[in-house]
């Protein structure tokens, strides 16, 4: 298939380029050149702006669009009028949906009605905005239309350092400062899984919404699963880090428990998705991969998670 992709060069639009280049597919890049460059010099690209230069594909029809990097609707208004597509889908998030109370939410679960005004992403605004573009593409496209709504995205290439953190973390000495209760819950999909399975919907030209997200494990399981040799661990209730003055997912993965987050985390039902065909590559594995991808790399100085000086001060405190 003659598939363009909006995006392409960083993470999961990355992994989705190998995915269907790995399946002979015929891949264009749109993007504005700015992201990781060097990869897939190979491939022909279009650069441009997509709020300015929109325009520039205008001029072929394309098989399949994957539009992997749109946050907000003046992001995606401009593609919308240009492009030409018997299928499009859209990587969208979980973080549409408002409501957690009743466990791991469906596909059909009420999202965000609000309109945002302005063009700013922040927390409060990223599902917002993600729902009305969501409803931009459905009411363009209809029954072309494939939307993809993943959880935390993790593996190799992660730019957030989400992951990585613990990746690292539990392979060091320690001491490891984990935070909450053993039994909250967590929830992940490597990126290379989302590929693949993005990868598969589009040729089966399906259509409709599905999370995208691994089978949810205890945090006692997913530290226990990337933890290796000997590792001094100490885990610190909710109520004792929210009185420290730490915040929600300043510790990646760490929501406390309340009643809006009953199990601790964001978590979605990905039976839907499991029914079409998603396959999982255990924990165990992304977290091999990502641990050798940020050694290869050279990472060092962490994104997310708490700073060295934090986490001593944390665990001193705790320890009184």
């Amino acid at each position: 298939m003659k598939v363009l992709i909006i995006g392409g060069t960083s993470f999961v639009g990355r992994h989705i380029v190998e995915k269907l280049l790995e399946k002979g597919h015929e891949v264009v890049l749109f993007n504005r050149g700015k992201s990781n460059p060097s990869v897939f010099p190979e491939l022909k690209r279009i650069l441009g702006d997509r709020r300015k230069d929109a325009a520039k594909l205008a001029n072929e029809k394309w098989e399949a669009v994957i539009d992997t990097s749109t946050y907000t609707p003046a992001d995606l208004e401009p593609i919308l009028e240009n492009i030409l597509t018997d299928h499009y889908t859209f990587i969208s998030t979980i973080s549409v949906y408002t409501d957690f109370k009743q466990g791991p939410v469906k596909e059909n679960a009420s999202v965000f009605e609000k309109k945002v005004q302005g063009d700013k992403v922040t927390g409060e605004t990223y599902g917002p905005f993600k729902v009305m573009c969501e409803r931009l593409i459905e009411e363009r496209l209809g029954d072309r239309a494939l939307i993809i709504r993943p959880g935390i995205v993790v593996g190799p290439a992660d730019p957030t350092d989400r992951f990585t953190y613990w990746t690292i973390k539990l392979n060091g000495k320690g001491p490891v400062l984990i935070p909450g209760s053993k039994k909250s819950k967590v929830q992940w999909i490597d990126a290379r899984d989302l590929a693949e399975f993005t990868v598969s919907q589009m040729e089966k030209k399906a259509t409709g919404i599905f999370n995208v997200a691994a089978d949810s494990i205890s945090m006692e399981e997913f530290v226990s699963s990337l933890a290796a040799g000997e590792l001094e661990t100490t885990w610190a209730d909710d109520s004792d880090l929210l009185d420290k003055g730490v915040q929600t997912f300043e510790l990646p993965f760490w929501i406390p428990i309340s009643t809006d987050f009953p199990e601790g985390f964001i978590l979605v039902n990905n039976e839907k998705a499991k029914s079409a065909g998603l396959t999982l590559r255990s924990l165990e594995q992304s977290a091999k991969d990502t641990l050798e991808w940020s050694k290869t790399e050279g990472v060092t100085q962490l994104k997310a998670g708490l700073d060295e000086e934090k986490e001593r001060d944390l665990l001193k405190s705790l320890k009184k």
